[in-house]
């Protein structure tokens, strides 16, 4: 059941599950930062309306990324409110006006967990989306939401912050942070790239954000973490790392050999069955990044 939890004055942390937060900034303007699965619509929807909203309340949707599971329920909100402004990178734009081939890749991905995942809607009107990228803002009345281009996980993945929290809505530029678990990285395909990651870690650093807004999931206080980045950082290089030596050992091998060996190479891993669907999307792109490099 969704629960919605206050963070501060103004941001309110609506976990649509265990795996997917949406954040809302309220103030004169009221903005949602990522909209999890369009499975996830009704979740959301119930969560507005625990804050006594409803979709056309809401004035701006801001999409770190187009990925699914943060841009999934975008169409559905816009449906709902005819208004409503929506804020995504310029590479990921097109496909939430024609998200056809966004769900093919879709379908490819999560295999037979795809009738979970729930179809995007398209945005009928295109004026609505409005491409955004590093030096860009959006302006909510009293506060600003200051806009980063984040590459490495994805292309089309920008972070925006929030310098009255002092906090970054990070989408997934800095892994996740599920309650009670590790933080892991997420490296799926069809574009990640390590170097462009560690880049967009630095970057996010040098904002010196107190707190992470994770959509993986909820809000991570900074505070005593000094070595957080330069961890995440190492976490990508281990990970290539070890991808990179299993395929030393034969190149040949097919794609479960490969995961159960980068399985047991990472001990956090292998304690979190649940989450190997995750750990396989995340091997896919590592696999698809070292090739493009002509590593392997």
């Amino acid at each position: 059941m969704v629960r919605v939890e206050k963070i501060d004055s103004r941001i309110w942390a609506i976990i649509l599950s265990d795996m997917r937060t949406s954040w809302l900034v309220w103030d004169k303007k009221k903005i949602l930062i990522d909209t999890g699965l369009p499975a996830d619509a009704p979740h959301l929807f119930s969560g507005l309306e625990k804050l006594s909203l409803t979709p056309k309340d809401i004035d701006f949707l801001a999409l770190t990324h187009i990925h699914i599971d943060h841009a999934g329920s975008a169409g559905h909100l816009a449906k709902e409110n005819p208004g409503l402004k929506i804020f995504v990178h310029e590479k990921g734009a097109e496909h939430l006006i024609h998200p056809i081939r966004l769900m093919d890749s879709v379908k490819r991905a999560y295999g037979d967990k795809f009738s979970a995942v729930g179809t995007m809607l398209k945005i009928s009107s295109p004026q609505r989306v409005i491409p955004v990228t590093t030096g860009d803002h959006i302006d909510l009345g009293d506060s600003k939401l200051k806009v980063y281009d984040t590459p490495g996980h994805a292309r089309h993945h920008v972070v925006y912050f929030d310098k009255t929290s002092d906090s970054v809505f990070s989408g997934d530029a800095l892994g996740s942070r599920y309650p009670g678990l590790p933080s892991f990285v997420l490296s799926p395909p069809p574009d990640y790239d390590k170097e462009l990651a560690r880049q967009s870690i630095d970057l996010i650093h040098g904002l010196h954000p107190k707190k992470i807004n994770f959509t993986h999931c909820g809000q991570y206080d900074l505070d005593g973490q000094s070595d957080f980045y330069e961890k995440l950082k190492a976490k990508h290089d281990s990970w290539i790392n070890h991808v990179l030596e299993i395929l030393n050992e034969r190149q040949d091998m097919s794609h479960s050999e490969i995961f159960d060996k980068f399985v047991a190479k990472v001990p956090d891993l292998k304690h979190y069955p649940a989450q190997f669907f995750s750990f396989n999307l995340s091997l896919k792109g590592i696999l698809n990044y070292l090739k493009r490099l002509g590593q392997i």
